[in-house]
């Protein structure tokens, strides 16, 4: 990440001189205020210039990464952040080394709570909502795989019994795997009750 920083007469002054050492365009970096500046006694004697941080931005990806990368070292985790897929304002990003029980946390609530994070800071950077998915150590597949499998247990009996089910509490992200996976299964249906933690998905049969 370039970062130039510049004085000038104004703030605008010291922004056009940074993007002119850095051979930008002004959508391309993020400016940060150091000083406002201001004028001197008739405008020169004892005056202050006013003086700008422009910060080139990466790409998202990069950017996505360089966030993760740098919450992961100051949590103290042994593991390396890097990009799989971006694409469309969605940036996929997969954790490798040590310590992936702890960056998974239970039930994946740690790589939700780092996803919040990462992509809250791409926002306040890009000024334009990123989806962010992180993964560490094949979790997310194995977890899907895991959900199916409860899903057309559960939409068996269902099935069987003309009896509707209610899950366990679960993520947003973990409902509408199982959402997604039975919307087609001619026997049953899924829709969500309830608020907040307490959310559950339900399986009933189709009328």
């Amino acid at each position: 990440m370039k970062v130039v920083r510049m004085k000038g007469s104004s703030i605008e002054e010291a922004t056009t001189a940074a993007l002119a050492v850095l051979g930008v365009s002004r959508e391309q970096v993020e400016v940060k205020i150091i000083s406002e500046g201001r004028p001197g006694v008739l405008g020169v004697i004892g005056g202050e210039e006013a003086e700008v941080e422009v910060i080139l931005k990466e790409g998202l990806g990069e950017e996505a990464r360089q966030a993760l990368q740098n919450i992961l070292d100051k949590m103290g985790f042994l593991a390396m952040a890097e990009v799989t897929r971006e694409e469309d304002g969605q940036v996929v990003l997969e954790v490798r080394g040590e310590d992936m029980g702890r960056i998974i946390g239970k039930e994946g609530s740690m790589l939700r709570a780092l996803e919040t994070i990462v992509s809250t800071m791409l926002f306040k950077l890009f000024g334009k909502p990123v989806s962010v998915i992180i993964d560490a150590g094949g979790y997310r597949k194995k977890r899907a795989g895991a959900l199916e499998r409860l899903a057309d247990e559960v939409a068996e009996e269902v099935g069987r019994t003309g009896e509707e089910k209610v899950l366990p509490p679960m993520s947003s992200s973990d409902r509408r795997i199982i959402h997604l996976h039975l919307s087609n299964n001619p026997k049953v249906m899924t829709f969500s009750r309830g608020e907040g933690e307490e959310r559950r998905l339900v399986i009933a049969p189709k009328k």
